[in-house]
């Protein structure tokens, strides 16, 4: 419990005391106040987390809150993510209120297919002062690559096959040049999807763009730093599995605290429907797009690790790929 108690951060993000309550179940724990651009002090209601979440004898909540976040949104990895950093950041904002579902929280009134422009005029509407507190800086645009002036990035990995297979069918009825009806020829343009937004390189483009200025080849040392960057948790905090999406968002509360609110588990923006395409993806040999696959193991390694160190149970679809 110490070990997760005094989690390791540089001395500028948190400043220690000890803290003693008879009122308190865990009365000689010490607490962390954080102090720094990032961090600041959370809080967990127990209850609604375990009537949520799937806890281990080694739980011990001690979340730190994010107080500026900059989400990585990857095509296909999950809008409904959204949701969560938006309740986090408006403890005043209804539950009910979720984006791609009202038409007038559209500026003309429709639904717009468009995930940026919808959660662009959701958060534009909603986080003001009626319904947050402004105590957390909430950036990021959907797709939009990541931005190193915060260092409170938060991303979800998906499994590059699923991620390619979801955005080619919405794509591949194009056939244009920049966006292809072939599926191996969409995966060759748009591989390292994941990882070119991590490091600050776009991943969208319209229909009428040069395929050459799609394709993407880093370097080893560029792969490299993109997978230090993804371990290390004070440049992202915060990293969850599309795949493990209810775990992940019982991840992100553990790891900053806040309410679930029942939306946060659910997929609000669902696009692969059918029976045949619910396993299409597995046809994709997995060295089809080597940068994302590598980008998604270190992903998994370190989801994990934490779920582990904040005491969450592992699901068995995980605990399969470490055999």
């Amino acid at each position: 419990q110490q070990q997760h108690q005094q989690q390791q951060q540089p001395e500028e993000f948190y400043s220690s005391t000890s803290t003693s309550s008879s009122t308190s179940s865990s009365s000689n724990v010490a607490s962390s106040t954080y102090v720094g651009k990032v961090f600041g002090a959370g809080e967990l209601d127990v209850e609604n987390f375990k009537a949520m979440c799937k806890t281990t004898d080694a739980f011990f909540p001690f979340p730190r809150k994010l107080t500026s976040m900059w989400w990585i949104h990857a095509p296909k990895t999950g809008t409904s993510f959204g949701i969560c950093l938006m309740q986090y950041a408006c403890k005043r904002l209804s539950p009910h209120i979720i984006p791609h579902v009202s038409k007038a929280d559209l500026p003309d009134g429709r639904r717009n297919r468009q995930t940026q422009t919808v959660f662009v005029q959701f958060k534009r509407k909603y986080y003001t002062p009626q319904y947050c507190d402004m105590d957390v800086e909430l950036h990021g645009r959907a797709h939009s690559p990541a931005k190193y002036y915060t260092d409170g990035m938060v991303m979800m990995v998906r499994d590059p096959r699923r991620r390619h297979y979801s955005a080619w069918k919405f794509h591949h009825e194009m056939g244009t040049p920049a966006h292809p009806s072939d599926l191996m020829e969409y995966i060759k343009l748009y591989k390292g999807c994941q990882m070119r937004l991590l490091v600050g390189i776009k991943c969208e483009f319209s229909s009428d763009a040069n395929p050459d200025s799609i394709r993407w080849d880093p370097s080893q040392e560029k792969v490299e730093s993109a997978l230090r960057m993804l371990e290390d948790e004070n440049v992202i905090p915060f990293v969850g599995l599309t795949d493990e999406w209810n775990t992940s968002i019982c991840l992100f509360h553990a790891m900053f605290g806040g309410d679930i609110t029942p939306h946060e588990m659910q997929n609000i923006r669902p696009s692969v429907k059918s029976d045949a395409d619910i396993n299409a993806w597995k046809e994709i040999p997995l060295d089809s797009d080597p940068y994302d696959f590598a980008l998604y193991q270190v992903a998994k390694t370190v989801f994990v690790k934490r779920l582990v160190q904040f005491g969450l149970e592992v699901p068995t679809s995980l605990k399969e790929d470490e055999r």
